[in-house]
C-alpha cells in the first residue's frame, strides 16, 4: 500500500509540475498579448461560471470518492449513479448561470462569450466524474498524464492564437474545446476499470445527495470567496484593473495544484483508516500531512514576497507593474489554502462534511463585506487583502469553534504557526536588506531554510522518508 501510494503521489506530482510549468506558460502569453483590459474580461467570465461549479457536481464527487473506497467492489454501481445525477445537476446549472448573468453585469458580447466557459466548467463536469476511479484505484497518473496533455494542446493553440493576434472569442472557443477533448479522454479511458455490466443505485441515490448536501453548499460558499473578488471588481472598478489582478491571481493559483495532487492520494487512505480501529494511523497521517503542506506553503510564500517584482517583470512586463504588490499580499493566502485542503480532506473522511457549511459561510460572508468596504477605497488592493483575511479567518479560526472540528484543527496549527512566524520573520528580514532584488530572495530562501532546520519543523527523518518515497516510486506502475 506504501508502494501504491507512493507511485501514486510521485505521478501526481510530476505530472502537476509540468502541468504547473505549461499552464503558467499559457496564462503569461495570453497576459502578454491580451492586454489589462481583454484579461481583466476573461478572468471575469471564468470567475463568474466558476461561482456555478458546486451545482454541477452538487459535492457528488467527493462521496463517490469515498463511498468507492470504502467498498470498491460496487465503485461501478456507485459511480454510474453519482454521473446520472451529476448529469442532472449540471444542466440545471447551465441553465441557470445563463439566465443570472446579464443581471450581474454580464451582457451582450460578454454574455456570449460566457456561453462556452460555462459549458466548459459546468456542462462537461458528468464526463470528467468517472475519473473518480482513478483516485480509488491509486492510480491517478491516468489523470495526470490526461491533464497534461490538455496543457500541451493548450499551450501549443495559444502560442499559436498569440501570434495570429486572435480575438478573445477565438481564444474561449479553443479552450472550450480542448477541455471537451480532455472531459471525453477521462471518460473513456475510466471506462477500462470499471464493469460494463452494471446498474446505478437508484435506492442510494437519496442517501448519497443527502451526504453531499453540506459539501455542495460549502463548494458554493468556496467559490463565492475564491472568485467573487474577481467579478465585484469587474462591477466595481474596471476590467483593466481587474486585469492586473487576474495577472498576480494567475501566479498564486499555479501553486494550488500542489495540495490537490497531494491530498488526492491521501483521500481512499484517510477514507478507510478513519472507520474502526484505525484511528492512530489516521493521526499518523494528518499530522505528517499537516506538517509537510504547512512547510511547502511557507516556502512558496517567502520565494514569492521577496521576489514579487523580478517574478512579475520577467512573466508579464512592465505593463503589469501593478500586479507586484498585489501579489506580495495574495500569496499569502496559499498557507490557508494549503491549510484548508487537509482539513477538507480530514473532515470528509471522518464524515464530519456538515461542519463544512461553517468556515465557508464565514469565508464568504466576510469576504464579501471586506469587498464592499475595501475595493471603493483600494481597488484591487482592497481586494487582495479581502481574501487573505477571509481564508485565514474560514480556516485558522471557525473550525476551533466546535469541538468536534477543534482537534483536526489544533493538529494542524501546531505546524502551521511555527512555520508561518517563521516565513513571515524571513521575509520581513529579507525585506529590509539593503541590496538588489534577487540578493534579497536568495537572503530570505537561506533564512527560511535555516530556520526549518533549527526549529526541526523537518528533520532527518523527513530526508530519510523522502529518498525512501523517491526510491518506491521508481517502481513500475500497475
Amino acid at each position: 500500500m506504501r508502494t501504491r501510494v507512493l507511485q501514486n503521489t510521485a505521478a501526481l506530482l510530476g505530472g502537476r509540475g509540468l502541468s504547473i510549468v505549461l499552464a503558467g506558460g499559457a496564462s503569461i502569453i495570453l497576459a502578454r498579448y491580451l492586454g489589462s483590459e481583454k484579461l481583466g474580461e476573461f478572468g471575469a467570465i471564468y470567475a463568474y461560471a466558476t461561482l456555478f461549479g458546486w451545482l454541477a457536481t452538487f459535492g457528488i464527487d467527493s462521496i463517490m470518492a469515498r463511498e468507492a473506497s470504502i467498498d470498491r467492489n460496487q465503485a461501478t454501481n456507485i459511480l454510474r449513479t453519482g454521473t446520472k445525477l451529476c448529469l442532472i445537476f449540471s444542466i440545471g446549472a447551465t441553465i441557470l448561470s445563463l439566465v443570472i448573468a446579464p443581471f450581474v453585469g454580464y451582457k451582450g458580447h460578454l454574455h456570449f462569450l460566457l456561453i462556452f466557459a460555462v459549458m466548459e466548467i459546468l456542462l462537461l463536469s458528468p464526463l470528467r466524474l468517472p475519473g473518480v476511479v482513478f483516485q480509488v484505484d491509486l492510480k491517478q497518473w491516468y489523470s495526470a498524464g490526461i491533464n497534461l496533455l490538455r496543457q500541451g494542446i493548450w499551450l501549443l493553440l495559444v502560442v499559436a492564437l498569440a501570434w495570429l493576434q486572435a480575438r478573445l472569442i477565438t481564444v474561449i472557443v479553443w479552450r472550450f474545446i480542448v477541455a471537451a477533448l480532455e472531459a471525453i479522454l477521462i471518460w473513456g479511458i475510466s471506462r477500462r476499470f470499471l464493469s460494463p455490466l452494471s446498474e446505478s443505485y437508484a435506492s442510494r441515490s437519496r442517501f448519497y445527495l443527502a451526504s453531499s448536501i453540506p459539501i455542495a453548499f460549502s463548494s458554493l460558499l468556496a467559490a463565492v470567496y475564491f472568485r467573487i473578488d474577481q467579478v465585484m471588481l469587474h462591477n466595481m472598478a474596471n476590467d483593466s484593473i481587474l486585469g492586473q489582478y487576474v495577472a498576480a491571481v494567475r501566479v498564486s493559483e499555479m501553486f494550488e495544484m500542489i495540495p490537490a495532487a497531494l491530498i488526492a492520494s491521501l483521500v481512499p487512505i484517510l477514507s478507510v483508516s478513519a472507520t474502526g480501529t484505525g484511528a492512530l494511523a489516521f493521526r499518523g497521517y494528518l499530522d505528517r500531512t499537516f506538517r509537510y503542506f504547512s512547510v511547502l506553503a511557507c516556502a512558496i510564500c517567502v520565494v514569492i514576497t521577496t521576489g514579487a517584482g523580478p517574478i512579475v517583470n520577467l512573466l508579464y512586463g512592465k505593463q503589469f507593474a501593478a500586479a507586484t504588490p498585489l501579489l506580495a499580499v495574495l500569496i499569502w493566502s496559499e498557507v490557508s489554502i494549503f491549510f484548508g485542503t487537509v482539513m477538507v480532506a480530514a473532515m470528509v473522511t471522518s464524515n464530519l462534511q456538515k461542519f463544512l457549511l461553517v468556515p465557508t459561510a464565514v469565508g464568504a460572508l466576510s469576504n464579501v463585506a471586506l469587498n464592499l468596504y475595501l475595493i471603493p477605497r483600494y481597488a484591487a488592493l482592497g481586494a487582495a487583502w479581502a481574501t487573505l483575511i477571509s481564508y485565514g479567518l474560514a480556516w485558522f479560526v471557525v473550525p476551533l469553534a466546535f469541538r468536534q472540528t477543534r482537534s483536526l484543527a489544533l493538529q494542524g496549527l501546531r505546524w502551521t504557526v511555527p512555520a508561518l512566524a517563521l516565513a513571515l520573520g524571513t521575509s520581513w528580514g529579507a525585506a529590509l536588506l539593503p541590496a538588489p532584488a534577487v540578493v534579497k530572495l536568495l537572503a530570505g530562501v537561506c533564512l527560511y531554510a535555516a530556520g526549518i532546520g533549527v526549529t526541526r519543523l523537518l528533520g532527518r527523518e523527513d530526508i530519510e522518508y523522502a529518498w525512501a518515497a523517491l526510491a518506491h516510486s521508481q517502481a513500475k506502475p500497475e
